[in-house]
């Protein structure tokens, strides 16, 4: 595992930094620092937190309020070997942008080829693609003065997880199959393979998700649409990269926000794109 502290170029107590637009407010702590964050008055606000533990394993998590909800690794006898804090520098972060922040941030250090603890990644909540965009920008402002502190968490934006596809398996060979699902004139195609499901190029996306959909599947679509996965055909979206799912359930949510499974079908008419 690589030491993610052995780079850091400060050993100040707090490390204090601003995006390019002064939005967003780095707090970088260590050491003798923790003993002073009850004295920030932004960390009364929401935010986010990235944790490197003793294990030099990552956290990132999300609060309403960080000083509470980081208040058991902070105060405790045994606190971490550095924390850092993004919260809103002149105006505090609105509870949702926040929170989308978090999931920003997950998907960069993943990207970035860090395997956080999290059990899941951050769902995130319903913003616009515009207001995502500007948290976008400022998070990639950050990566500057990041890199600065501590080079191996300067990881920009790429993707959203679900764009990284798995390594082939000898078994993909043999379980290769493509299935289609049509739905309100929308048609998706899917090829199985040994970790789950790839949804191929070209399918047609549903372009807003059901009413009743969970917030995740907008945020979906939105940074999809962010990086270009999605982009506007007609009345609806078309997919031009493909997209991992661990399940038929998973495909029908991405495609269509439902969760019906049964309306995917094999295609039998024709052989498979790899067979032709």
């Amino acid at each position: 595992m690589n030491n993610i502290l052995s780079g850091v170029a400060s050993n100040a107590p707090i490390i204090d930094a601003l995006s390019h637009n002064g939005n967003l407010r780095m707090i970088a702590v260590q050491g003798n620092g923790f003993d002073a964050i009850d004295q920030r008055p932004e960390l009364q606000h929401p935010g986010i937190y990235i944790c490197i533990g003793p294990d030099n394993r990552l956290y990132v998590g999300y609060s309403g309020t960080l000083i509470v909800r980081t208040w058991r690794l902070t105060a405790g006898p045994v606190r971490p070997p550095f924390l850092m804090f993004i919260v809103g520098n002149d105006q505090p972060l609105e509870p949702e942008n926040a929170a989308v922040l978090e999931r920003i941030a997950f998907q960069a250090l993943f990207s970035g080829g860090h395997n956080p603890m999290n059990r899941r990644g951050p769902y995130g909540k319903l913003i616009d693609l515009e207001t995502y965009s500007k948290l976008q920008r400022d998070w990639t402002s950050l990566i500057q003065p990041l890199g600065q502190i501590v080079p191996a968490l300067a990881c920009a934006w790429i993707e959203p997880t679900y764009a990284r596809l798995p390594k082939e398996h000898p078994d993909d060979a043999y379980l290769e199959e493509f299935l289609e699902a049509n739905k309100r004139n929308m048609r998706a195609t899917i090829k199985r393979i040994y970790e789950g499901y790839v949804i191929q190029p070209g399918s047609m996306i549903r372009r807003d998700p059901a009413p009743r959909a969970k917030a995740v599947r907008h945020i979906q679509r939105i940074e999809s649409r962010y990086c270009g996965i999605l982009v506007p055909d007609r009345d609806q979206l078309r997919l031009t990269r493909p997209v991992f799912r661990r399940t038929l359930s998973a495909c029908s949510q991405f495609a269509f926000t439902i969760t019906q499974t049964g309306i995917w079908e094999p295609i039998r008419d024709q052989l498979p794109p790899t067979a032709a």
